[in-house]
């Protein structure tokens, strides 16, 4: 082989296993690129947190009202709250009543007029009630926030019917209701803020509208032993009838790792009656609360919530008969409630809030259900 040939042959290897070392050597540096660039949007997303932690409170529990009044103009929530109630049993006053006490005793307020007893015929065996409502809160500027949230609720009663006299049951029948509820939009005014953020109060301005039906009915079985379609007790009916205040003021407060905060808010009916001729009493309401943040996306919290409210107002002359719900005084009075909760922020300004609820006091006005439990299940978005 002639000299020019061996060269030939050395420069052709040489470039076979150069080839693999120049493109291993483009391989790391793209994984290299690869790893800066998940490093620098894992870093973006830290900074996201901190931003939105600096300007909001330690994310509240699920249940709340009206918490979110952002700085700037333009910014948003959206989301959707859900609310599971469930009852069984009764109450009188504060005690336990059972079914054959309450038709044995409980007045009937409609007896002296024709085919009337004495004493209640239908009672509640148990009941639930869902409720599901997006809403959205838009920041008008760095002050004030509109809020509107539109529910759509479903109410079920299995109802027990004695016979005209005794107690002597005749059977168990089932209730429904089911569709829009009052529509209520307004304002949240941002009060205060500490230059640190750690302290804010902000106030609740809320109209709602009666878009929720008050005049649903479904086949009542009664102590005839007849199905009647009739109008469903005031408790079944999807809205107040009325235009009603929802008037408040939320302080919150936070460090590092814990939160806390208070909440009153009032529902004040603005009509003296709605169209069917009644009102629902005035409620107030007082919660508080503490949470604590065991890493920066995930928190729990507890509080106490009390609740009391006046007798519906007024009567529904269609809503008429033997039944504990046709009752004006079997309506309002006061509870207190202790809730449990959590709350993840899986992606920046995403959050997903659990809380069980359950009563530690009640003292009811008349004879009504008696509540076992509420949870309480929200999505949040929000956009910076």
């Amino acid at each position: 082989m002639n000299n020019k040939n061996k060269f030939l042959l050395i420069a052709g290897l040489s470039l076979s296993f150069a080839l693999p070392t120049y493109s291993f050597a483009a391989e790391t540096e793209t994984k290299e690129e690869d790893a800066y660039a998940t490093r620098l949007a894992l870093a973006n997303e830290i900074k996201k947190y901190r931003a939105m932690r600096k300007e909001l409170p330690i994310p509240p529990p699920a249940g709340l009202f009206g918490v979110y009044a952002f700085p700037d103009e333009g910014q948003y929530v959206v989301g959707i709250n859900m609310q599971h109630f469930k009852f069984s049993g009764m109450l009188q006053g504060s005690d336990s009543i059972s079914a054959e006490e309450v038709v044995a005793s409980v007045a009937n307020p409609f007896f002296g007029d024709a085919g009337q007893p004495p004493t209640l015929r239908v009672v509640p065996e148990s009941a639930e009630a869902h409720v599901i409502y997006p809403f959205i809160n838009y920041s008008l500027n760095k002050k004030i926030s509109l809020v509107a949230m539109a529910p759509m609720i479903k109410k079920t009663t299995v109802l027990n019917t004695y016979n005209a006299a005794g107690t002597a049951s005749l059977g168990l029948n089932e209730v429904n209701s089911s569709g829009l509820g009052d529509i209520k939009m307004g304002a949240i005014y941002k009060f205060f803020n500490s230059p640190d953020r750690k302290h804010n109060v902000i106030f609740d301005i809320v109209l709602s509208v009666p878009t929720g039906s008050i005049t649903e009915e479904d086949y009542n079985l009664t102590p005839l032993d007849t199905m009647v379609l009739s109008r469903l007790a005031y408790g079944m009916q999807l809205g107040s009838g009325t235009y009603d205040a929802i008037l408040g003021g939320t302080y919150w407060g936070k460090n590092k790792k814990w939160g806390w905060g208070t909440q009153y808010l009032a529902t004040i009916p603005l009509q003296s009656e709605n169209s069917e001729g009644w009102k629902y009493g005035d409620k107030h309401e007082l919660t508080s609360w503490v949470s604590y943040a065991w890493e920066p996306t995930f928190n729990s919290s507890l509080r106490l919530r009390g609740e009391t409210q006046g007798t519906i107002v007024g009567i529904d002359s269609k809503i008429y008969g033997p039944g504990l719900g046709a009752d004006t005084d079997n309506y309002g009075g006061s509870k207190v409630e202790f809730i449990i909760g959590s709350n993840w922020m899986y992606a920046p300004g995403y959050n997903i809030s659990l809380e069980f609820s359950i009563p530690i006091m009640e003292d009811r006005n008349g004879v009504q259900a008696d509540q076992d439990s509420t949870v309480m299940l929200s999505w949040r978005s929000a956009s910076f």
